[in-house]
């Protein structure tokens, strides 16, 4: 089984940073990881070519002009270029537990898509000005007694290192939604769907391509104690009311007409 990573960054490169470095600290090595990069700075760019020279396993960073929200166009560019036979899709600010991709793995079966489940945020003030590079490499950052001690409080099922207790949580708590910060799927699956629908902005993209698999016949599962990352807070002011209820309004549709394919993508429909 070949992993491909996707992450989608914009300009926060100080998260990519931490983010990078956990998938260098992975204990099953990606096949091949793309910065997915919704705009072009600088930074970014410097971020990932000192990445690059560390991780032993390549590094692709794509970029485009900035015109808005687009990361449904990237998150294809990437995904079509990728040579793993199961893609993970993440975001720039979402921080992996060393043995996330080995859970991947471990759990992948066919005709299904694995998702992450929702945030387990690490304040922004602690993440600015407290955050080390050997907190991650010492894996502390998923410690719950470790994070409580700095006065964070994160569940500690979801953190839990068990993993009988966590398959079994996950059980308990299924949900069929693809979360667009810790998702994989097999690639197969992703050309049936055409991945991302490129005219959705902000807000319900990701449940979108999730839709659109339910409706091609690929089940999700939930697996939020398996699948252990941290996101690192931050203030939302590109939310857009107007476009995500948009959002919300095409996805009603997408699931009451079964739809599979999407308005708009570079994605080939298969023959």
């Amino acid at each position: 089984m070949k992993i491909s990573v996707v992450v989608s960054a914009y300009n926060n490169w100080l998260a990519l940073e931490r983010t990078l470095l956990g998938f260098r600290c992975q204990t099953l090595a990606p096949v091949e990881l793309w910065v997915a990069e919704d705009s072009h700075f600088d930074e970014v760019a410097a971020v990932v070519a000192k990445h690059r020279e560390l991780a032993p396993w390549p590094i692709r960073h794509i970029t485009q002009v900035n015109k808005g929200y687009r990361k449904p166009v990237m998150m294809n560019r990437a995904f079509r270029d990728a040579s793993g036979d199961f893609v993970v899709f993440t975001d720039a600010d979402c921080v992996p537990r060393g043995d996330l991709l080995e859970a991947y793995a471990r759990l992948a079966r066919p005709g299904i898509f694995l998702a992450g489940g929702s945030h387990l945020s690490i304040p922004e003030a602690f993440h600015r000005e407290r955050l080390t590079d050997a907190m991650i490499a010492s894996q502390q950052l998923f410690d719950p007694d470790w994070l409580r001690a700095q006065g964070i409080e994160l569940s500690r099922w979801r953190l839990t290192r068990s993993r009988p207790l966590a398959r079994t949580l996950d059980l308990l708590t299924a949900r069929n939604s693809l979360n667009g910060a810790n998702t994989g799927a097999w690639r197969t699956d992703i050309l049936k769907v055409g991945g991302y629908d490129e005219t959705m902005g902000y807000g319900g993209e990701d449940r979108n391509f999730g839709y659109r698999m339910n409706n091609a016949g690929v089940r999700g599962v939930r697996a939020r104690h398996s699948l252990v990352w941290v996101h690192l807070d931050h203030k939302r002011g590109y939310v857009d009311p107007a476009l995500k209820q948009a959002n919300l309004d095409w996805n009603r549709e997408v699931k009451r007409q079964r739809l599979v394919w999407p308005r708009e993508t570079a994605i080939p429909r298969p023959a």
